[in-house]
C-alpha cells in the first residue's frame, strides 16, 4: 500500500511540513497492516514503539478483576496513539490496544522518534503537540465520566465520533459508556424516540 499521501496529510495536520521531515519520519518507520481483533499491544507487556493509525478504527482497553474488557477508548484514522511515554509505567503498558477493523498503521521506534524530536524542530513542535492534545482530552475525559449522566455520554461520544455505533460492536461501547448491553441498547431507543 501506497501509505506517503495520508502518511503526508497526518504530519501536515500536525505541523510536520517540510517534504524532507517528512521523508525523514517514512525512512525510520514501517507500514502494519491488520485484520479486525489483532492485539497491537498487550497490558503489562513492554513494547518500544510509537504509533499514527493512518487507516480503520482501535480501541484501548483494560482487563477487570472479573477477567473482563473495559474499553477506556477508541481511535480513529488519523489519530496519533497514546505516546510511549504517557501509556507506560516502568517500560510496560498500562493498557492493551486491539484493532476494532481492519487497520493501516505506521510504527516507529519510540528511540528513532525520540531521535528526530531531538534534531528537528518540526518533530519537537509535533510532539508537544501530541502531548497538549493529550492533555486536553484526558481532562475533557474526566469531566464526562465524573459529571455526566450515561444519555450524556452517549450524546458525547456521538459529537466526538459521529459514525461509531456504525463502526464499532455495540458491546464495546457499552463498555466504554459504563454500562450494560441492555442498558445501551434502551439509551439507544430512548435517543432515536425522543
Amino acid at each position: 500500500m501506497n501509505i506517503e499521501s495520508p502518511l503526508h496529510t497526518i504530519l501536515h495536520t500536525f505541523n510536520i511540513s517540510s517534504l524532507q521531515s517528512k521523508e525523514m519520519f517514512i525512512q525510520h518507520s514501517k507500514v502494519i497492516e491488520l485484520q479486525k481483533g489483532e492485539m497491537i499491544f498487550t497490558e503489562g507487556k513492554k513494547n518500544q514503539s510509537e504509533y499514527i493509525l493512518l487507516s480503520g478504527v482501535v480501541h484501548r482497553f483494560n482487563i477487570s478483576e472479573k477477567g473482563d474488557n473495559i474499553t477506556t477508548g477508541f481511535y480513529m484514522s488519523g489519530s496519533v496513539i497514546t505516546p510511549h511515554f504517557a501509556r507506560t509505567n516502568k517500560g510496560k503498558n498500562i493498557f492493551s490496544l486491539q484493532t476494532l477493523t481492519t487497520v493501516v498503521m505506521v510504527e516507529i521506534p519510540v528511540k528513532e522518534l525520540d531521535s528526530l524530536r531531538k534534531n528537528n524542530q518540526e518533530f519537537h513542535a509535533f510532539g508537544q503537540l501530541i502531548i497538549e492534545g493529550e492533555l486536553a482530552d484526558t481532562f475533557a475525559n474526566e469531566i464526562v465520566f465524573r459529571s455526566y449522566s450515561a444519555k450524556e455520554r452517549l450524546l458525547s461520544l456521538r459529537k466526538k465520533y459521529p459514525a461509531i455505533e456504525n463502526t464499532v460492536p455495540h458491546h464495546i461501547i457499552a463498555s466504554y459508556l459504563g454500562i450494560t448491553n441492555v442498558s445501551f441498547s434502551r439509551l439507544r431507543n430512548e435517543l432515536s424516540n425522543g
